[in-house]
């Protein structure tokens, strides 16, 4: 799909990551943020994957009537005139933009389960240390019930990384010179954070025929007094409606930065959104954008965008899975309400 060029959008997707301690000074805090940010992305992962599984309903918008170029209308004096492709215009362009979008979300998002995954176990070993050093009876017990849970959570978190792991390897094995993926037809672009289109719900409502040419469709006499454009191409309006990641996303990526630091290099450039551009081509008379790759890349993200949902799909579960017993100890923890006793202040409530 997106070439050796730009692999780390993909391969980074589900591409697997190592973290150092990161212990913060304030424990339950840290843990109940951590917590609340897996809750969230449990949530916004499986969202994600289906987003991607449902451009393979693009596949139509690579025809010529939503990514060629406009028709072509006749004056009453017999020339023609050139319009714009108004299905383009209002809602093709804005799927390649959604489409890059989500595998801008889903390097991001990759990211941050890894780092918010790791750095909870660290978290709650300090948690331990501190339950344990306080000599406090309620601690003590705390402590107990908590190590009765760390070795599932554990266990969770290897199998959430075994398969970040080999899905990884596997975009990457895609992307090699027998890859199943397509590249894209464009060599300008950058994937970063965004909301996707609900492809279900998109609308094209047809206008009058009273809309401006780009210019002449053929060559017009330079001393023809006939020579007049004349405003007679279709016009129509798009109902695009958006799937709100951008915001899920952005916390996740804010969380994982806080966790690790040194993500904010790789994850930052994300956030400023996707971007693209196609080579303009001109045939004399007005430059275009090429409408031949245009099509290719509709097709070409019809296709891929459906394959990376495949290899998202084992994620879901073991994600899930590691929340609930995150989920299970960090109830445990706000229902013991140590926090006080250890640090001589209210612990931060837990975000579910």
């Amino acid at each position: 799909m997106f070439g050796k060029a730009r692999l780390s959008v993909l391969v980074a997707v589900l591409g697997a990551l190592s973290f150092g301690p990161g212990a913060q000074a304030d424990v339950p805090s840290a843990l109940g943020e951590d917590a609340g940010a897996l809750n969230a992305m449990a949530q916004t992962w499986p969202v994600l994957q289906s987003a991607a599984q449902s451009y393979g309903q693009l596949a139509p918008y690579a025809a010529a009537t939503w990514a060629g170029p406009g028709p072509r209308k006749q004056t009453l004096y017999g020339y023609w005139e050139q319009c714009h492709n108004t299905r383009w215009d209002s809602v093709t362009q804005n799927l390649v933009t959604g489409g890059l979008n989500i595998a801008g979300d889903a390097e991001a998002e990759a990211y941050a389960i890894q780092a918010v995954a790791t750095d909870y176990p660290q978290q709650l070993s300090e948690y331990l240390v501190q339950l344990v050093q306080s000599g406090n009876p309620q601690a003590n017990a705390l402590a107990n019930q908590i190590m009765a849970q760390k070795g599932p959570l554990l266990s969770a978190l290897n199998s959430l990384t075994t398969l970040l792991n080999t899905t990884g390897e596997q975009l990457g094995n895609a992307m090699g010179p027998n890859s199943t993926l397509q590249p894209l037809p464009i060599s300008n672009w950058q994937a970063g954070i965004g909301d996707a289109p609900n492809l279900a719900a998109v609308q094209y409502i047809p206008g009058p025929n009273n809309g401006a040419p780009i210019g002449w469709a053929s060559f017009v006499p330079a001393n023809s007094i006939y020579a007049r454009l004349q405003d007679i191409c279709p016009t129509g309006t798009a109902s695009l409606p958006m799937i709100p990641l951008k915001g899920q996303v952005m916390q996740a990526a804010n969380q994982a930065i806080a966790d690790e630091p040194d993500l904010a290099q790789t994850v930052q450039p994300l956030e400023n959104g996707s971007t693209w551009t196609a080579p303009a081509i001109d045939d004399g008379f007005y430059p275009e954008m090429d409408t031949q790759v245009r099509q290719q890349l509709v097709a070409a993200l019809a296709s891929d965008e459906t394959g990376i949902a495949g290899y998202m799909v084992p994620i879901t579960q073991s994600l899930q899975q590691y929340n609930q017993e995150v989920q299970v100890i960090q109830k445990e923890i706000e229902a013991a309400e140590v926090g006080p006793l250890l640090a001589g202040r209210n612990p931060r409530p837990f975000r579910s």
